[in-house]
């Protein structure tokens, strides 16, 4: 294997999300490695994939499965001008992204589970987290976007109490893909939805997002805070957040863990 794989597909200078791809065989986190060179001044779109994460981190501190060799596991430093309260929101506009780059080797299977996981038929391939590192002042210094993927991971490297849950390309569509071409589709597109939502916001993408709902028109429970709403999903708000129509009317959902029947939780 080449000493940095993805080197090839490097594009762009300072700024553009690619322009840098700096490769590790193991890490503890692609989040803490990405944290320290944000801390150091690396510039907005350097981004850092592993083979192999031995602390590799979710949503809500969560371990993320993380086998060598076989998926993609990246994080991408961005240092966006919004308010600290719209973080949340890049998870979305990634969704987007990594769900386009999904559909050039799944076609027609690929959805969004909100607000941060990614679904080929129904089980989960990937997720997203959006981590805003601040300054001493509590201003926004960078976001550090974590993004993995199951690529040809075999479904006997699933452990057993996730093979219900969780998939990959390999198992969803009985094909392997080339691990840098979907990262090249990835950071191109992140690139553009990116730059798209910095301009006009997540309105911009909101269309896509919603294209893609895995529960639109579902029954679910949303736990935010230990506080479980049930109701019925109806979209996405033009802040990102989740609407559920319930029987007190509409809801919106700003963060939560969403469970739905004969869906993995």
């Amino acid at each position: 294997m080449p000493s940095n794989p993805y080197q090839e597909i490097e594009i762009g200078s300072p700024g553009r999300i690619g322009w840098q791809i700096n490769y590790f065989d193991e890490v503890g986190s692609t989040q803490r490695v990405a944290a320290e060179m944000a801390g150091q001044g690396a510039p907005q779109g350097t981004v850092v994939v592993a083979e192999l994460q031995n602390a590799g981190r979710g949503r809500l501190g969560r371990s993320w499965h993380s086998p060598p060799g076989v998926n993609l596991y990246t994080t991408i430093i961005l240092r966006p001008k919004i308010p600290l309260v719209e973080v949340p929101r890049l998870s979305l506009v990634a969704g987007v992204a990594a769900a386009e780059a999904l559909e050039t080797v799944a076609p027609g299977i690929v959805t969004l589970k909100w607000a941060n996981d990614l679904w080929l038929n129904g089980r989960k391939t990937g997720g997203i987290i959006a981590e805003a590192i601040t300054d001493s002042r509590q201003r926004l210094s960078c976001v550090l976007l974590g993004i993995g993927l199951n690529l040809n991971l075999a479904l006997e490297d699933i452990p057993d109490d996730l093979r219900d849950k969780a998939t990959s390309v390999r198992i969803a569509t009985g094909r392997e893909c080339s691990r840098p071409e979907i990262a090249a589709a990835l950071f191109n597109r992140l690139h553009s939805r990116y730059m798209e939502a910095e301009a006009q916001g997540f309105p911009a993408v909101r269309p896509v997002f919603e294209r893609y709902m895995a529960l639109k028109g579902r029954r679910v429970t949303v736990v935010e805070a230990g506080s479980p709403t049930v109701g019925v999903v109806r979209g996405v708000g033009v802040d990102g957040a989740l609407l559920l129509e319930t029987e007190a009317g509409t809801v919106r959902v700003m963060a939560g863990d969403v469970t739905v029947e004969g869906a993995y939780e």
